[in-house]
């Protein structure tokens, strides 16, 4: 199978560790250890990604990023990555740390300025406590080039807030460099309808091959939706990341998915067990996550009616 960069996007979980237990999250039932990745590994995953002509997409699966040590460290190694934060020990020493650094893009994930809705999304969260330190942190890098993103969740929870309430509760318009997004919430772990996510009918990504996760164990799977590690293709401690997307498993696994035989693609699985999939919409799909950021935000925006 040849690699081809411009398609593919990657993901390096730095920690599974959290410090919440969010409501979309599998994380509190996570079926792999809680753990940081070994500094060495990272340097690997470095090589690896760099040497195929790849870019890093994000420092994150499961985990929330800003809780390893050495998040700077690993932000200098990859400086193309995005960071996402629940936000809760963006403190100014952390802030320090990640303005020091070639950080190009930090999402902050609110989700929701309902001090009633927020703990029903970020399990454990501190509402008060977040949007004092987001507020803190908007300060800090103010004039920064750093892009700051405050996330807006959209779902049946959130239909009363607007993009302008965001707006009004950090007071944007004195801060250039920070603006607010909107997303939906991924059901990771189920792709039955909730108040948080709806029901998922065929792959979300939209084809087989558009992702390279690599866990903080070192393991890879090729679907950012994979968080039990479900799938794994290889293990980066013992192979090349040449070896393991080139390998008899990764084709072994390719023709399945296209043969729509899930028995050994049990997270593949969940996302069709719906049905209603077909090729043609996978193929729309593939084709907007190729485009760039800013259109294919918009056509995802106007495709996802779910939360309407």
């Amino acid at each position: 199978m040849s690699v081809i960069p411009r398609r593919i996007k990657v993901g390096l979980e730095l920690t599974s560790k959290c410090n919440l237990r969010c409501g979309m999250c599998p994380l509190p039932v996570l079926r792999r250890p809680y753990e940081d990745m070994a500094w060495p590994l990272v340097e690997k995953a470095e090589r690896e990604i760099h040497g195929l002509g790849l870019k890093l997409k994000w420092l994150h699966e499961m985990g929330e990023p800003l809780l390893y040590s050495r998040i700077d460290d690993a932000i200098r190694l990859f400086p193309e990555a995005s960071v996402s934060t629940n936000g809760l020990v963006l403190t100014e020493a952390v802030g320090a740390k990640l303005l020091a650094s070639p950080l190009k893009r930090l999402r902050i994930c609110v989700d929701s300025i309902n001090p009633d809705v927020y703990p029903h999304i970020r399990t454990g969260g501190d509402f008060e406590q977040l949007v004092d330190l987001t507020r803190k942190f908007l300060r800090q890098a103010k004039g920064h080039p750093l892009r700051i993103e405050i996330q807006k969740m959209r779902s049946r929870l959130t239909l009363d807030e607007s993009v302008d309430d965001f707006r009004r509760l950090f007071d944007l318009k004195q801060y250039r460099n920070a603006r607010v997004i909107e997303r939906t919430c991924e059901a990771l772990d189920v792709n039955e309808e909730t108040d948080l996510h709806g029901k998922f009918y065929g792959c979300v990504q939209g084809a087989f091959f558009t992702w390279v996760v690599i866990f903080a164990d070192g393991r890879v799977t090729h679907c950012c939706y994979d968080a039990h590690g479900d799938q794994v293709m290889g293990d980066l401690k013992t192979q090349t990341l040449e070896e393991i997307v080139k390998s008899d498993r990764m084709l072994q696994m390719k023709a399945a998915f296209e043969a729509r035989d899930f028995s050994q693609l049990p997270r593949c699985g969940e996302c069709f067990k719906h049905g209603g999939e077909s090729h043609a919409f996978n193929d729309v799909l593939t084709r907007v996550q190729n485009l760039p950021g800013v259109a294919k935000d918009v056509v995802r925006k106007v495709l996802d009616i779910r939360y309407r």
